[in-house]
């Protein structure tokens, strides 16, 4: 850690609260406060840039990481996803921000980071997929959605992607978790590995239909045509209905 890690942390802080739309309050000890700023801004905030960032790599992801780890503030940490976002990582950076989970108690955190992930598993599956995997079974529900969002986020920015059964491997044992955002999570992946293998995804949901969560099957059909999509409901609705 950089000894100037807190003063940076200090300076991001104070910068970042000028644009608060409400005060802040009383910290949580369970995870970040929010301070009222729209995203927009808050990447203003990382592309106006920070003195820090004149520094060598291996220097910036030591602070960011200081302060993902040390704020107390939703929108500063967003600031520390932002900066990697879109960015070939160095095996030194991964390492650092594959640590930033932990940290993680929203949807919209787990998103912004599966951004990351997802690059990281097209440029270099052999650093994240052994992560991923001891994530599939982990305890924190953001980890479990992150084992299977953090294989894709969106098929539509993927230069390469995972055969569909190494993809379906980390779907298909979370397909009965009692987390609302892991559901969602395999809905959002399924669609996503849809987008990729239509054809094997469709028999996959058609095989597990009746497994499937309201808000998986959801998101996981809304790329089929009418008619499949028809025909899915109506199996699913004679199923409820006996």
């Amino acid at each position: 850690m950089p000894v100037d890690s807190p003063g940076n942390l200090t300076e991001v802080t104070e910068r970042t609260l000028k644009l608060a739309s409400k005060p802040p309050g009383e910290i949580s000890p369970k995870g970040f406060q929010r301070i009222g700023i729209r995203v927009p801004h808050v990447r203003a905030l990382v592309k106006q840039g920070y003195p820090f960032l004149t520094k060598s790599p291996s220097s910036v992801i030591n602070v960011w990481d200081y302060i993902w780890n040390n704020t107390e503030y939703y929108e500063v940490a967003q600031q520390a996803i932002y900066y990697y976002q879109h960015r070939t990582l160095s095996k030194a950076e991964f390492t650092k921000i594959k640590h930033w989970i932990k940290r993680c108690d929203c949807w919209e955190h787990s998103d912004d980071l599966s951004k990351i992930y997802a690059q990281v598993l097209e440029d270099n599956p052999e650093w994240i997929l052994p992560t991923l995997k001891t994530w599939n079974r982990a305890r924190s529900p953001w980890k479990r959605r992150q084992s299977i969002v953090g294989l894709i986020e969106y098929a539509s920015k993927r230069k390469r992607i995972l055969p569909f059964n190494k993809l379906i491997q980390f779907v298909t044992p979370l397909l009965g978790d009692n987390d609302y955002y892991v559901q969602k999570g395999i809905g959002w992946t399924l669609r996503e590995i849809y987008n990729v293998y239509p054809a094997k995804t469709l028999s996959y949901i058609e095989a597990n239909l009746l497994s499937l969560s309201a808000s998986a099957y959801s998101a996981s059909t809304e790329k089929t045509d009418k008619q499949t999509k028809a025909r899915l409901n109506e199996i699913r609705r004679q199923h409820r209905s006996s």
